[in-house]
């Protein structure tokens, strides 16, 4: 795969990036409570993961995205901060990190039929069966997609939009593996999908310093 931190000339597109595409959510929890920053508190249970899979195929760029998150807040802002987050594009990459301060990585998703399975270089990471949309679909206009990220010292906050057509979904885990916090168990409380989806990420904000993890606690 292609070393994301070069060459230094951005090869990504300026914000706002713009995306059609298809968008799975899945609510799960996690055996024990990840760490968050300490300029960070969680939203919805300290325990809870929000497994994010998106699927960009027009737009600024196309790829795939593998978030795993806490939802979290920070003043009056709630968005998903990531533990890890994977994508196949090296210019995703770049961009997520230098715009954002997203930490995505390099991965490989490969597809069969319903199920998904991504590979980094350190070997499998997740692997997902996809079950078919729900008819019954809501029309959605401008629904947040938020998180947050790092830069340098600075919390940053990206406060992108999805639009198109929500209703459930089915997300099952077939795979998990390390540095993927354990999960209490590989059932999704629920997932929600978002298909004929429309994705708007505009430049970020910066909030100001951001917390270091703090050892023994979660949030502020």
């Amino acid at each position: 795969m292609t070393d994301p931190t070069g060459p230094p000339a951005a090869d990504y597109p300026a914000p706002p990036w713009k995306a059609r595409g298809v968008l799975w959510m899945s609510v799960l929890t996690a055996r024990e409570a990840p760490e968050l920053p300490a300029d960070l508190s969680p939203v919805g249970g300290r325990r809870t993961l929000l497994v994010v899979l998106a699927r960009y195929t027009e737009g600024a760029l196309r790829y795939d995205e593998f978030a795993v998150g806490s939802p979290a807040r920070r003043g009056r802002r709630v968005g998903l901060f990531c533990h890890r987050i994977w994508v196949d594009s090296a210019a995703s990459v770049r961009g997520g990190r230098r715009l954002w301060g997203i930490p995505k990585e390099l991965a490989r998703f490969s597809w069969d039929a319903e199920t998904v399975r991504i590979h980094d270089d350190n070997g499998p990471v997740a692997a997902l069966r996809l079950g078919p949309h729900g008819r019954a679909r809501v029309p959605v206009l401008r629904a947040p997609s938020s998180g947050f990220g790092r830069i340098g010292g600075e919390r940053t906050f990206l406060c992108g939009q999805v639009s198109g057509r929500l209703g459930r979904g089915r997300l099952g885990v077939l795979d998990w593996h390390p540095p993927l916090p354990d999960l209490a168990a590989p059932a999704p409380r629920f997932t929600l999908s978002v298909s004929a989806a429309r994705f708007v990420f505009p430049a970020g904000t910066r909030l100001g310093p951001a917390g270091s993890p703090a050892s023994g606690r979660t949030g502020a």
